[in-house]
């Protein structure tokens, strides 16, 4: 059983979301959940001290505080609750990357964008894998376990937090195996994933496990969009 809570200080969104999750469990008759509204952030903190939430879908400006200040609050003792953003602004994607956020979704929200979230958000078996064959033999490999793939001349090494496997094949051969959008090809010798980038500037990319790497030149806009987006998934 998972229990919703939904903030916004205005009710016609409340009830436009109330709907739209009660269409999706429509959809999803097998789904578990109770959903909880509030209209204020202090009847939203008030609450969250007698009952844990799995799911916080939060507007941005809520009252006269900020979505992504309660969210904050809501971290401090809770790192696993997925949160959702609504917001009418695209503006404050960084601070609700810095609290880790799992969606960010603008007003008016979309049908089918809410339904993704919350498939994104329910389904927790939604994990993919690649095959990866070294000498070894043959190991499934989660593509969210994969930091990035060097090429190292005729071999190629794909890097976990666990450990590395030297495969043969071609960087494209790769990328079309792996077939994730998160896949970044940087250059001919490194392919990223953008979920696991830690950090980027004009001139270097920084990643979970504390490997850098160059910006190629003219691509920092590019690929920052694409870090902020990947965030959020």
């Amino acid at each position: 059983m998972k229990n919703i809570a939904v903030c916004d200080d205005e009710q016609k969104c409340i009830d436009d979301v109330l709907k739209l999750i009660e269409e999706y469990r429509e959809l999803h008759p097998e789904l578990e959940a109770d959903v909880f509204p509030y209209s204020s952030s202090e009847a939203l903190l008030s609450a969250r001290e007698k009952k844990n939430f799995d799911i916080y879908i939060l507007d941005i400006y809520i009252d006269s505080r900020s979505g992504v200040d309660i969210a904050g609050e809501l971290r401090k003792d809770n790192d696993e609750a997925a949160i959702i953003f609504l917001t009418t602004s695209a503006v404050h994607y960084r601070d609700a990357f810095r609290v880790n956020a799992a969606h960010y979704l603008e007003k008016p929200v979309d049908r089918n964008e809410f339904f993704e979230a919350l498939d994104r958000v329910f389904d927790e078996s939604n994990e993919r894998y690649y095959a990866v064959k070294d000498i070894d033999g043959l190991t499934k490999v989660r593509l969210s376990d994969i930091y990035y793939i060097l090429s190292e001349d005729h071999y190629k090494s794909i890097v976990t937090p666990d450990r590395s496997y030297l495969v043969r094949g071609t960087m494209q051969e790769i990328m079309d195996g792996i077939g994730d959008d998160a896949f970044y090809l940087l250059n001919n010798k490194v392919i990223i994933n953008l979920k696991r980038m830690k950090k980027i500037n004009s001139s270097e990319i920084e990643m979970e496990d504390g490997k850098y790497f160059p910006v190629p030149r003219g691509s920092y806009r590019s690929i920052s969009e694409l870090f902020l987006k990947y965030s959020f998934e």
